[in-house]
């Protein structure tokens, strides 16, 4: 039988404002979730891979990521050039190291361009600086001495943290369980602080972004997560000039540029 062939038009349609290569933690079960809301029409796209960890999130722990970062990274989109790759860990960005990290996603494959790398680290400090914020308080729902770990990352990027609070739950497969009203009321219980003026909800896999309009409207305080940071890092990075609502003040400030 002869098989005929067709003439196609080639042309991306879906993802013509950016591609994102999106690296999750094996137990990450809300970043995507999160994302899928706020990237929503804008032309861009998330591509996911993830690294293995154990449930059990130490500084260890988190420390081993860094051994599996070249192989999820090769893992997305083999030989497409990306926009922007995402390392989707706060607690591990800030373990691993910024630096350490771009350097290991960009040159998994030398035979193809990464454009750009970001994480929650990076992104909360962009989001600092372009706020103009020196002090926030810090909910998370870590170990003491992962949170810890959180203070001492910001304090090395020059942002004091004037109260940390954490629901103490080492166990990554229980946080995204934590209820939306339990993070709400942990968020409104520390805004009434007179010496915060900014909050960072500490976690990607904290359901947290939906809730920062109402919960800046409650509380008068700028509210921060690491998904939002992150989305409004990765949105910066592809120079995306499309108004996104409903995900707090961060998004509705405009670049003095």
């Amino acid at each position: 039988m002869k098989i005929n062939n067709l003439k196609c038009e080639i042309k991306n349609k879906i993802s013509h404002n950016g591609k994102v290569g999106l690296i999750l933690l094996a137990t990450d079960q809300i970043t995507l979730y999160e994302f899928e809301s706020i990237f929503k029409d804008l032309g861009i796209l998330c591509f996911p891979s993830r690294v293995m960890n154990e449930v059990e999130l130490t500084p260890s722990v988190l420390l081993k990521i860094k051994d599996e970062l070249k192989d999820a990274a090769n893992t997305l989109l083999p030989g497409l050039r990306l926009d922007v790759v995402a390392f989707s860990c706060t607690s591990a960005s800030m373990t691993i190291g910024e630096d350490e990290l771009a350097r290991i996603i960009k040159q998994s494959d030398p035979k193809r361009e990464i454009k750009e790398v970001t994480n929650p680290y990076s992104a909360i400090k962009n989001a600092c600086s372009f706020l103009n914020i020196k002090e926030l308080g810090l909910i998370t729902p870590y170990s003491h001495d992962v949170t810890q770990g959180i203070i001492d990352g910001m304090s090395e990027a020059g942002i004091k943290t004037v109260s940390a609070s954490t629901f103490n739950i080492p166990n990554d497969n229980v946080v995204p369980d934590i209820t939306i009203d339990s993070i709400k009321e942990s968020v409104i219980q520390m805004a009434k602080e007179n010496d915060v003026d900014t909050i960072f909800v500490s976690c990607t896999n904290l359901n947290i972004c939906k809730e920062i309009n109402d919960l800046e409207k409650i509380t008068g305080k700028t509210i921060l997560s690491s998904n939002q940071v992150m989305a409004w890092d990765i949105l910066r990075l592809v120079n995306n000039k499309k108004e996104i609502l409903g995900f707090g003040k961060l998004f509705l400030k405009k670049d003095k540029e």
